[in-house]
């Protein structure tokens, strides 16, 4: 199939954003001291706050696992090389699944690691937190199986996280409450050249395309 100029410039811009990735995927896919926190740093600082539920460690899976959809969106896109010529392969709903997770989980580590306020790194990562448990639930009970904590234990050591972390008892349920459309709009607030709105555009865009939706509606929930 003969493709037109712009196609094929954008194939090229395509190739070169890909090969931008190289070295995030090294930095994440060997053995590295890259996450390793150092001591006396601000981040050392929230993990103490957040232990057993570190900052650090969640921001550091979020930049695992979108390194590790991009480098797969790589793969699945560029074939053989015979000299000047490289072989792209295209998928029309396929590729976009891999390109959400990248999107999304980058912006899961910049929504983690932007604020400037120790409290609201804090507050963030209790959210998720308190998400990933009520994720967990489900799936014991879609599984027939007993967790090894109750839900009400898990709650109360989340709260007394938040609250020794400085906030008030009386706010807590408000505070920890997350969403990935607010999560994506916040992280594209701190990207140059992106903005919330283009973010929430990219990311709605990918996530229909995934789901196989005409339009990118019913995704303004939270996911």
């Amino acid at each position: 199939m003969t493709i037109n100029t712009d196609e094929q410039q954008y194939r090229r811009a395509i190739l070169t954003q890909l090969e931008n990735i190289k070295p995030h995927e090294a930095l994440t896919s060997t053995p590295s001291s890259a996450w390793d926190v150092q001591s006396g740093s601000p981040l050392a600082g929230d993990d103490a706050k957040t232990n057993p539920y570190q900052v650090s460690h969640l921001a550091w899976q979020a930049l695992t696992v979108a390194c590790d959809h991009v480098n797969c969106l790589r793969r699945s896109l560029i074939g053989d090389q015979q000299g000047d010529h490289i072989t792209v392969t295209m998928h029309i709903y396929a590729q976009a699944t891999l390109l959400r997770g990248a999107f999304e989980n980058s912006a899961r580590a910049v929504w983690l690691l932007a604020p400037r306020k120790r409290l609201t790194r804090i507050t963030r990562r209790l959210a998720l937190q308190r998400d990933s448990n009520k994720h967990s639930d489900r799936m014991h009970q879609l599984l027939g199986t007993t967790p090894s904590r109750t839900t009400t234990e898990r709650e109360k050591q989340i709260r007394d996280l938040a609250v020794s972390a400085g906030i008030c008892p009386s706010d807590v349920k408000k505070e920890l409450t997350f969403g990935y459309k607010t999560m994506v709009q916040t992280a594209g607030d701190h990207l140059v050249g992106m903005g919330a709105d283009q973010a929430e555009a990219v990311w709605s865009a990918c996530s229909a395309l995934a789901h196989g939706d005409v339009h990118s509606h019913g995704l303004s929930g939270e996911r």
